[in-house]
């Protein structure tokens, strides 16, 4: 069994203030022989050294992100820290970090996971990680990597996100460091039997065209139907291209056994070509599609009532793509005070991501290890 305790501040301005209360509201409940604690912020707070202080106060190991706007039981904010302690007796969790994966990526994985894997009897049951956004790897390269690494044990996490577009401020956490280049994980030991959810854009909402990939490189599309991607979007008549990176991500269809994937437009290179959130694989079936407001609402309501037919978990851990945040426009809090609404005092953490790390069923029921864009995802154990 795992006790979550949830606590959060949305206290600025005086660091010793903020820690306190986060300390306060942790001490209602006593600590067991295993803990870990997950926390997500606004970057302010890292700026101002509260996660560091945080941390250093704390008897046990710390990973997170920064993120445009979070939610955990009682309150829900932009600029607020949300931190999620677990802590049991018979389930372990051992956290990591990793090296900078901007230059050996590869051994930088495989190097944690195997320091903090040793500490364990046997393979882990599940993988909570914080990451980077890395444009010349892309998220669902660093999924594949890890996948392979751990042997395919499911992972569930977030790629850091931040009010600026441009990723040179989101922040991987582990204790009191806090870096852009790095990836943080809590390994789950255990008898825990995760559940996993998603929500994504309505069927009706995919444009009938129905294209191919035909000239790409990993996560850098250049080429659809044979035309530049810039030119393939204007004859659907999409000119904007901050409309397009917000509001109409592809879909793409990977003939794999699972359902197509959105991914998200991080940006345009001075080639014209897009930078995506995921894999573009030469070949591949792709489709745009459009997310509003009334989507976002309409399927974080789906999943909220998913969640809620299930007995009542030690705990839930939800991720929404920073699209979504930004398509609500002046009513930004929707989908926070949705979740605040409907989950009550239930032990839970919201955050919003860069992308989304969830594992996906196939055509035989089987769990594989996916990156999403545009999608909330939710893990609950």
């Amino acid at each position: 069994m795992i006790k979550t305790i949830s606590a959060y501040t949305l206290e600025l301005d005086d660091l010793a203030l903020g820690v306190s209360e986060i300390l306060e509201q942790l001490a209602r409940e006593p600590l067991r022989s295993h803990t870990v604690g997950l926390l997500s912020c606004y970057d302010e707070f890292i700026d101002n050294g509260t996660v560091k202080a945080l941390s250093d106060a704390l008897p046990f190991d710390l990973i997170g992100c920064s993120t445009l706007a979070a939610a955990t039981a009682g309150e829900a904010g932009e600029m607020m820290l949300c931190l999620t302690v677990f802590t049991s007796d018979e389930v372990r969790f051992c956290a990591g970090v990793t090296s900078s994966l901007t230059e050996q990526p590869e051994a930088a994985l495989t190097e944690a996971y195997q320091k903090a894997r040793s500490l364990l009897p046997s393979d882990p049951a599940l993988m909570l990680l914080c990451g980077p956004v890395i444009t010349q790897m892309g998220g669902e390269i660093l999924v594949e990597r890890i996948s392979a690494i751990t042997g395919g044990i499911p992972l569930f996490g977030t790629l850091a996100s931040h009010q600026q577009l441009d990723f040179s401020k989101s922040a991987t956490i582990f204790n009191g460091q806090s870096r852009n280049d790095i990836l943080s994980f809590i390994l789950i030991h255990g008898p825990i039997r995760p559940a996993f959810f998603g929500a994504t854009i309505p069927g009706e909402k995919i444009k009938s065209q129905r294209a191919i990939i035909t000239k790409a490189q990993d996560n850098i599309l250049m080429e659809i139907n044979h035309l530049p991607v810039q030119t393939y979007l204007e004859h659907l008549g999409l000119m904007d291209a901050w409309v397009v990176t917000v509001s109409f991500p592809f879909l793409i269809d990977y003939h794999d056994g699972t359902k197509p994937m959105l991914r998200s437009i991080y940006t345009f290179t001075p080639e014209g070509y897009a930078v995506c959130g995921g894999q573009m694989p030469v070949g591949a079936a792709i489709m745009v599609g459009n997310i509003d407001y009334e989507d976002v609402v309409a399927t974080t309501a789906q999943t909220l009532k998913e969640l809620l037919r299930a007995p009542k978990p030690s705990c839930i851990l939800l991720f929404s793509c920073l699209t979504r945040y930004l398509v609500l426009g002046t009513d930004s809090m929707a989908e926070l005070e949705l979740v605040r609404s409907s989950l009550g005092d239930r032990a839970y953490h919201l955050c919003y991501s860069k992308g989304e790390i969830c594992p996906v069923y196939d055509d035989h029921g089987r769990l594989v290890n996916r990156f999403h864009n545009c999608t909330l995802i939710a893990c609950v154990f």
